[in-house]
C-alpha cells in the first residue's frame, strides 16, 4: 500500500494532545474523513463479539482510504482504535483534531535569537528573511544553535509584528474607489487584444480592441478595432473622442510603449489634457475600463463561432450593434442607469477638424533631396520647393492620409507638399525680364581698380627703377625676354603683340622688363596669356611716370 508522508501527519500529529479541538474547514474535513473509516466497525453490535470487531478492524485498514486534498493514506489498527473510542465517548466531534498545547511558543527559535532578527528586520523593514539568517550565521549567533526554518522564523516574526506584510513594506496596498462627478474629468483609455480577423494582406492577424470609456458616465467615447497597437491607431481613436466630444481634464493609461510617447504628451497638453500614466504592473487604477471588456469578451467568443473569418470593417460593424444594444443601453450596476441615458445630459464640446488633425500629425525630420527637390515620407516621396534642396527640414503628415504632408523649415511653415508627379511636364524656368536696368556702380571697373591697387603695392619697391634705355635692347630683344622669363613660344600673334606693346610704350629698359616679368610669373605662374605679363610691366612703367621724383633728368 503505498504510503503519505504528508497525510500521515495530517491524521496523527494529534493522537496525543489534550488540547481543545480545532473547528477549522481542515478539522471538520478530518473528523468526516476519520468516521467515514471507522463507520464499518462502529455498525457492528457489542454482542457479536471482540473478535468479530477485530477483524472489522483489520479489513478496515487494509483498504485504501483516500483523504481529501491528499489522496491515498495508510490507517494502521492502534489508529482506528483510537478513533473508535473517541467515537464512542464524544461522537462525530470529538474525531476533530486538538490544538496543540504549545501552539505559538518557541521550539526551534530561542528567545535571543528571535529578539535579534527582530532588531534587524526593524532596522531595515524590507529586508529578506533568508538574509536575516545569513546575518545570524555569519555574525555567530547561531553557532552552536540549531538553524531555523525560514518559514519558521517567518511565522514568529509575523507573531511579534516583525513579519514585512505587518510592516506594510510586502503585499499590494488597498485600493480606493475612485467617483468623479462631472463627464470629462477623467477618460481611462486601453488596448483589448480580440479574436482573429483577416488582415488588409489577406493574413490572419489579432483584432486590437483601443477604447477611451468616460469614468464618469460609463460611456465609451471613442471605441474600434484595428489590426495594429500602434501611435496611429491610438491617435485614430484620440482623433474621434476629440471630433465628437471635446477635450477631457485628464486622460489615464498605462505604460505601454504607446501611450509614452511624448508627441502624444505634448498635443494633449496643447488642448489643456494632462496625460497621465498608472504604475507599472498595476491594473486596479484602470478598473473601469478592465471591467468594460466584459462587454467585449462574449462577442468575440461569439465572432470565434463563426465559420469564417471577418474582415477589420466587418467586426468594427458588428460590434457597433453589440455595444449599443448590450452596453449602452443597459442598466449599469454603478450607476443605476444605463451609460446612454448618463451621456444624454452632457453638452458635448467638440474640437475643429482641422485642429485635431493637425494636432496628431506624426513629425519627422527629413533632408530634401538636392536631384530632384523630394523628401521620403511612408514610401512616398513629395515635392517640396527648389531653395530647400539639400537642406533638413521637419515634416507633418498623417499615415492614414498621404494626400499632402506639412513642411516645416527653421519652425515656420513653408509649403503644403503634394506627392511627385510622374512624367509630369517640367516646371518651366522662371522668365527673365529683357530690359536693361541703369546700374548705379560699375563692378568690373571697382575690381580692375583694386587689382591695380594691390599690384602696385606689392611692386613698389620696383616702381622706382630709373627708366634708362641699355644700348642694344631693342623690340626683339624685348620679345626675347619677355618670353624666355614667362616659359612661352610666341606664335606671331603674340609675338606681334608683343611688339605692339613696344611700339607704344617703348623704348623700356632690360631692367623694368625682367622685374615686371618676374614679379608675374610669381603672381601667377608660367606659361600665361602673354597680357598677364605685359600688365605687369605696363604697371612698372606707368607707377613711374606718376612719381616725378623717380624720373630721370634730361
Amino acid at each position: 500500500m503505498p504510503r503519505a508522508n504528508p497525510g500521515r501527519a495530517f491524521y496523527r500529529r494529534d493522537v496525543s494532545d489534550e488540547g481543545r479541538h480545532r473547528d477549522d474547514e481542515e478539522a471538520l474535513t478530518l473528523a468526516i474523513f476519520r468516521y467515514g473509516v471507522i463507520a464499518p466497525v462502529i455498525e457492528q453490535r457489542d454482542e457479536v463479539g471482540r473478535s468479530a470487531i477485530t477483524e472489522a478492524v483489520r479489513a478496515v485498514c487494509a483498504e485504501v482510504h483516500y483523504l481529501p486534498g491528499h489522496g491515498p493514506i495508510p490507517v494502521s489498527e492502534r489508529t482506528v482504535w483510537a478513533w473508535i473510542k473517541r467515537y464512542r465517548e464524544g461522537g462525530v466531534e470529538a474525531l476533530r483534531p486538538r490544538w496543540r498545547k504549545d501552539k505559538g511558543a518557541l521550539r526551534g527559535v530561542d528567545e535571543a535569537l528571535l529578539s535579534r532578527a527582530t532588531q534587524l528586520r526593524k532596522e531595515q523593514p524590507d529586508r529578506h528573511t533568508k538574509t536575516i539568517l545569513d546575518i545570524l550565521e555569519r555574525e555567530g549567533s547561531l553557532s552552536g544553535k540549531h538553524v531555523p526554518h525560514r518559514a519558521t522564523l517567518d511565522r514568529h516574526l509575523d507573531r511579534l509584528g516583525a513579519s514585512r506584510r505587518r510592516m506594510r513594506v510586502l503585499g499590494a496596498r488597498r485600493t480606493i474607489k475612485m467617483c468623479f462627478e462631472r463627464f470629462g474629468e477623467l477618460w481611462v483609455g486601453d488596448y483589448h487584444h480580440g479574436p482573429t480577423v483577416l488582415g488588409p494582406d489577406g493574413k490572419p492577424t489579432t483584432a486590437k480592441l483601443g477604447a477611451i470609456i468616460d469614468h464618469s458616465t460609463r460611456y465609451p467615447v471613442a471605441d474600434k478595432y484595428y489590426t495594429a497597437e500602434d501611435l496611429a491607431t491610438l491617435r485614430d481613436t484620440v482623433q474621434l473622442a476629440l471630433l465628437r466630444w471635446g477635450p477631457p481634464e485628464k486622460l489615464y493609461v498605462d505604460r505601454g510603449a504607446v501611450y509614452r510617447s511624448e508627441q502624444l504628451a505634448y498635443s494633449l497638453a496643447r488642448i489643456g489634457t494632462k496625460l497621465v500614466h498608472s504604475k507599472e504592473y498595476y491594473s486596479q487604477g484602470r478598473g473601469v475600463i478592465e471591467k468594460w471588456w466584459q462587454v467585449a469578451i462574449p462577442f468575440e467568443q461569439e465572432v470565434a463561432a463563426r465559420e469564417e473569418l471577418l474582415t477589420i470593417h466587418e467586426l468594427n460593424r458588428l460590434w457597433e450593434a453589440w455595444r449599443e444594444l448590450r452596453y449602452c443601453e443597459a442598466v449599469h450596476s454603478g450607476l443605476g442607469r444605463a451609460p446612454k441615458e448618463a451621456i444624454a445630459e452632457v453638452t458635448p464640446r467638440p474640437l475643429d477638424p482641422e485642429i485635431v488633425r493637425e494636432l496628431f500629425l506624426i513629425r519627422a525630420k527629413r533632408t530634401v533631396h538636392r536631384s530632384d527637390g523630394c523628401v521620403s515620407v511612408e514610401g512616398r516621396r513629395f515635392l517640396c520647393e527648389s531653395f530647400l534642396r539639400g537642406r533638413e527640414v521637419d515634416v507633418r503628415y498623417d499615415p492614414r492620409d498621404l494626400s499632402h504632408v506639412l513642411v516645416f523649415f527653421e519652425g515656420k511653415r513653408v509649403q503644403r507638399a503634394t506627392p511627385q508627379p510622374i512624367n509630369a511636364t517640367p516646371e518651366p524656368h522662371a522668365e527673365q525680364s529683357t530690359t536693361r536696368v541703369r546700374q548705379s556702380v560699375d563692378y568690373l571697373a571697382l575690381l580692375r581698380d583694386d587689382f591695380d591697387r594691390r599690384l602696385l603695392e606689392q611692386a613698389k619697391p620696383l616702381a622706382y627703377a630709373e627708366l634708362r634705355v641699355e644700348p642694344g635692347f631693342d623690340g626683339a630683344r624685348f620679345v626675347d625676354v619677355v618670353a624666355h622669363l614667362a616659359g612661352l613660344s610666341p606664335r606671331p600673334p603674340q609675338r606681334k603683340e608683343l611688339l605692339a606693346f613696344w611700339d607704344s610704350l617703348g623704348p623700356i629698359p632690360e631692367s623694368i622688363t625682367r622685374i615686371g616679368t618676374e614679379h608675374a610669373v610669381r603672381l601667377h605662374g608660367r606659361g600665361r596669356h602673354v597680357r598677364i605679363y605685359l600688365h605687369a610691366i605696363r604697371t612698372l612703367v606707368l607707377a613711374h611716370l606718376k612719381n616725378p621724383e623717380a624720373k630721370e633728368n634730361p
